[in-house]
């Protein structure tokens, strides 16, 4: 397995592309659907931002810290225009209205965000057996 800078170096020198790393991941995510571990995938906004990653890459423009490396969160993290539950029945259809500071920073550093993931309700366990949305 390698490291998160090995993902990035790889990238860096063309080795792999981000647009392979977020269609392999989207696959994953498909093929484990039954572990419900995703609560919202991003599929269209990763597949644009690797495109634009990878053309970025390309044109030699300058690449922020985590260019090449796909993230998902936790769904009690902010991201504007999407749903953020918690893990909760009455969070259930709140969408935020902002993007929470390490959403901007992540951004910023040019990673993907491809996705939320379960979690305990208001994270309040380490087990994720305690989400609205099924273990």
């Amino acid at each position: 397995m390698k490291s998160a800078s090995q993902i990035r170096e790889a990238f860096l020198n063309g080795e792999v592309s981000c647009s392979e790393r977020v269609d392999r991941f989207l696959q994953i995510i498909e093929e484990k659907s039954d572990l419900n571990a995703f609560l919202a995938v991003y599929k269209q906004e990763a597949k644009a931002a690797a495109a634009e990653l990878d053309k970025k890459r390309d044109n030699k423009e300058p690449l922020g810290e985590l260019a090449g490396l796909v993230i998902a969160l936790k769904d009690n993290i902010c991201v504007e225009g999407k749903r953020t539950s918690c893990g909760s029945r009455i969070l259930d259809s709140f969408v935020s209205p902002y993007d929470a500071t390490v959403v901007q920073r992540i951004r910023a550093a040019d990673s993907i965000i491809i996705g939320k993931t379960n979690l305990d309700e208001f994270a309040m366990g380490s087990s994720n057996e305690t989400s609205y949305f099924g273990p």
